[in-house]
């Protein structure tokens, strides 16, 4: 009677503890850390931003992302996108505060979405938040957060960006 007990006390737990497939998915929180390349795409239009003397100035809506980091690896720059969702003078940091979409699209075709802002200063210098918003493949429950800080160079319209920050997607 004390090994039927056994036995079928092993065999319920074996069947409960089965996983299924989408159950049984191995996840992993990795360090991340890029360099970026944002570069104007003129095609993407223009928001205009009026300064405190009355002039404007025109900002694009639309970057072309090059670069790579550890997740996604090397970044594909002819389909990934940075959209510049809205922004603004901030009058107390004197900054460009946007709201910003970066599509990454890696050389596999795995999209990453990441959802944030960022706040562009009059020394051409720039700070970022960023949280993983979707992605698809191994990165379609993608979670975490990038920071970065940028140069911009004035003379060209491009932002060197180096981030790092953290991912949990599945393995």
């Amino acid at each position: 009677m004390r090994l039927l007990i056994l036995i079928s006390t092993a065999v319920l737990f074996f069947t409960f503890s089965a996983c299924e497939k989408d159950d049984c998915t191995v996840w992993q929180t990795v360090t991340v850390t890029g360099t970026y390349t944002n570069t104007p795409d003129l095609t993407g239009g223009f928001h205009s931003v009026t300064l405190p003397d009355g002039s404007m100035v025109s900002l694009p809506k639309k970057y072309a992302v090059g670069g790579s980091d550890n997740v996604i690896g090397t970044v594909d720059a002819s389909k990934s996108t940075l959209e510049v969702t809205s922004v603004s003078l901030n009058p107390k940091t004197g900054s460009f505060d946007s709201a910003i979409h970066i599509t990454l699209i890696g050389s596999a075709g795995d999209q990453i979405h990441l959802k944030g802002s960022s706040q562009v200063y009059a020394d051409n210098t720039g700070v970022s938040w960023f949280h993983y918003s979707e992605g698809t493949s191994k990165f379609a429950d993608i979670t975490g957060w990038l920071n970065a800080t940028s140069v911009f160079n004035p003379g060209t319209g491009v932002n060197n960006v180096s981030a790092t920050g953290e991912a949990t997607y599945k393995k």
